[in-house]
């Protein structure tokens, strides 16, 4: 789903926008001095960096140290021609494609320039003033499509996915693309050159496209449609299933009659959108079917956005953990060698979104019980049954690790909670009998689960934050293959009961991710999830708001849990 190549050109020209420190600027050239259009472009973004984006009419220049190096490379001439500005208005009107607004790049000061360029017809001051707001819309459209708009530790601080460093030449290629009329082709290069990216893109497209033919009706409410159902509602429902491609326009002839037809459109939307699938439209069903094609075109736009953020380097293999979809898959050179069920934290004890590698295995684990489960669930039992650890068969320890007769204190008067307190491994344990540990300040892994029946829910929030995995024996086996063992060992261990710690010899990179839309592999299927956490509205918000670029991105997570 989300292995792709990057080209190598694009991440030297995208990651020197970043940040300013990767660029130098040299002394401005002595004829600058007697060229008007030279002096108005100094004037406007000061000769040197101050720390604070220069304003030009109402527009902060997020990129002025590229500009000046650029406008250095042309001896201080004007970078754009008619021909350039045509072609960067049909470059600003496809990031629709993308989930972007064009407006947001049609500063006013250059709206009349990208619908009629006529740059000679300016004086100085005026040519200026639109040379540098094409290129910073220009700069701004290459830094959203490869970083994305949003800054992702703005409305998530523990994101963590690496960035990799930025190479020398990005200014000069930037500056030939400006130049050379290549300005499509540069931003083609700044879109994730990954097929999950281009699946999505096209989804967006087929769903701008049912906006364009006005939608759908809203299927009125009522009691749940079924097979043999008949009457009005049932007609909108054909007309709904249809409007988004779940039945075929062919059944909008048939009698308004719930049939088999009808049952199998509904299953197969139910499916899509991570509903119970039964064929019935219940409570559950109409209300999905409801939500308005422009909801479902954000959502869209929000995973676009949310690709960009982590498709910006080719990992060869990793696991991909999506909160949102209950789903762990296994990535090699592309392709899906290994996918499984998991379950994800609960409302109040979420999952975070982040990256790590898992550097170890640990077999038939113990529990030590954190902080915040001793704190919400332990005390509060101990407090209502001075018995409750023996029947729950937990061990009360010393810091130390030495074990404590819970009998022997005097829970009333005790201050604080100076012990742990630790589930003994056993086919009991909450953690299974298998544990995949990526350090990280969450103190969140995969796991195996004594809950297997919870794998039957469709929507499985259960956790306290951890990643529990249906057949957590299938990945231990693939990860420790490299290293000779076998299923048959593996079940010789569990079986002996010894709990052993086995580190990989090549830790395994993780992302735990958030998609409540994507595309799968070979299909163009759009598969819809409900936002089990609630968050996609604040990446809607910050994506159709005001842009303000990541500080220090081409530096960002350098020394992070995600490497």
């Amino acid at each position: 789903m989300f292995s792709h190549c990057f080209p190598a050109t694009a991440r030297r020209l995208l990651l020197a926008l970043a940040t300013s420190s990767l660029l130098i600027v040299a002394p401005i050239p002595a004829h600058a001095q007697s060229s008007p259009f030279a002096q108005a472009v100094i004037g406007k973004l000061g000769a040197t960096d101050t720390g604070t984006p220069p304003v030009v009419t109402d527009i902060p220049v997020f990129s002025a140290n590229v500009l000046r190096e650029m406008y250095l490379g042309s001896a201080y001439e004007p970078l754009w021609s008619d021909a350039a500005t045509a072609d960067l208005a049909q470059a600003i009107e496809a990031l629709r494609e993308d989930g972007l607004d064009p407006l947001e790049y049609r500063f006013s000061r250059i709206a009349a320039q990208l619908d009629a360029p006529d740059l000679e017809a300016l004086d100085a001051i005026e040519r200026a003033e639109a040379d540098i707001l094409l290129t910073e819309a220009f700069l701004r459209a290459a830094y959203q499509l490869y970083f994305g708009k949003v800054d992702p530790q703005h409305v998530d601080p523990n994101i963590n996915f690496i960035r990799a460093d930025a190479d020398g030449d990005a200014v000069a290629r930037l500056f030939g693309a400006i130049r050379q009329g290549t300005l499509v082709d540069a931003l083609d290069w700044a879109r994730a050159d990954a097929p999950a990216y281009a699946r999505m893109r096209g989804a967006l497209a087929r769903y701008q496209g049912y906006a364009d033919a006005g939608g759908w009706m809203a299927v009125p409410s009522g009691p749940t449609l079924e097979l043999a159902t008949e009457g009005e509602r049932v007609q909108a429902l054909r007309l709904r299933l249809v409007a988004s491609e779940d039945l075929d326009p062919a059944a909008l002839a048939s009698p308004p009659v719930f049939d088999q037809l009808l049952e199998e459109a509904v299953r197969h939307f139910q499916r899509r959108h991570g509903l119970a699938v039964d064929g019935r439209v219940g409570p559950n069903t109409l209300r999905t079917l409801n939500v308005s094609v422009e909801s479902r075109i954000d959502q869209l736009r929000i995973n676009l956005e949310r690709l960009r953020w982590i498709l910006h380097e080719r990992y060869d293999e990793f696991i991909i953990v999506n909160i949102a979809d209950f789903q762990a898959a296994w990535f090699d050179s592309g392709v899906p060698v290994w996918v499984e069920d998991v379950q994800v934290g609960k409302e109040y004890t979420q999952t975070p979104v982040f990256g790590g590698r898992i550097s170890y295995l640990e077999f038939n684990p113990t529990w030590t019980i954190p902080p915040g489960i001793l704190r919400r669930t332990i005390i509060p039992g101990i407090r209502r049954d001075p018995q409750y650890l023996q029947k729950k068969g937990y061990l009360l320890l010393t810091q130390a690790g030495d074990e404590v007769d819970p009998d022997t204190v005097d829970w009333a008067s005790l201050e604080g909670f100076p012990y742990l307190v630790r589930q003994p491994a056993g086919p009991d344990n909450a953690l299974g009998q298998v544990k995949f540990i990526f350090p990280n300040p969450h103190f969140v892994f995969l796991h195996d689960t004594n809950h297997q029946e919870l794998f039957d829910r469709t929507q499985r929030t259960f956790s306290s934050g951890c990643i529990r995995v249906r057949n957590p024996f299938v990945l231990a086996q693939r990860l420790l293959a490299p290293q000779g063992w076998t299923r048959e060992r593996i079940d010789q261990l569990l079986a002996s009961g010894e709990t052993k710690r086995i580190y990989l010899d090549n830790p395994m990179r993780v992302f735990i991710t958030y998609f409540t839309a994507r595309v799968p592999m070979g299909t163009e299927e759009v598969l819809f999830r409900p936002d089990v956490y609630g968050r996609d509205a604040a990446v809607l918000a910050n994506l159709n708001g005001e842009f303000i670029p990541a500080p220090g991105r081409a530096n960002q997570g350098a020394s992070s849990g995600a490497d």
